[in-house]
């Protein structure tokens, strides 16, 4: 049986460029207000049982300190499509953080926009930029 909720989720994960990161709580942002983080996490991990078509690139939904939660294959997909880590794994979300979905597209489609990513607390300075 289809969960509604994770197709909402999955609709916004494909719309996460190649070589773009979002956090759990940003994609949770843009399905809808009474969505969470950790739904947005179950609904990654059912995609180990299950490929929906079109592809889910699960990849893409990183924690907001910034680092992969699956392990060194999710940061190699991420490498393979650009995304830079230091030594200590973290990548710069100023740098790859997806910045939402087109308005158009989220308004058709019932889907909130992200405001500013990561303003709560600035991202360190990782990359010597």
């Amino acid at each position: 049986m289809s969960n509604p909720l994770y197709q909402r989720i999955y609709d916004v994960v494909r719309h996460i460029p190649r070589g773009c990161v979002a956090t759990y709580g940003q994609v949770a942002t843009v399905v809808g207000a009474t969505t969470t983080a950790r739904e947005v996490g179950e609904a990654m991990a059912a995609l180990r049982d299950t490929q929906p078509t079109p592809p889910v690139p699960w990849q893409r939904v990183i924690n907001a300190q910034g680092k992969v939660s699956t392990g060194p294959h999710q940061q190699h997909l991420l490498e393979q499509e650009g995304v830079v880590f230091n030594a200590k794994g973290h990548t710069d979300l100023q740098r790859f953080g997806w910045r939402g979905p087109d308005p158009a597209w989220a308004a058709a489609h019932g889907f909130a926009l992200l405001n500013e990513v990561n303003t709560e607390k600035p991202q360190l300075d990782l990359f010597g930029r």
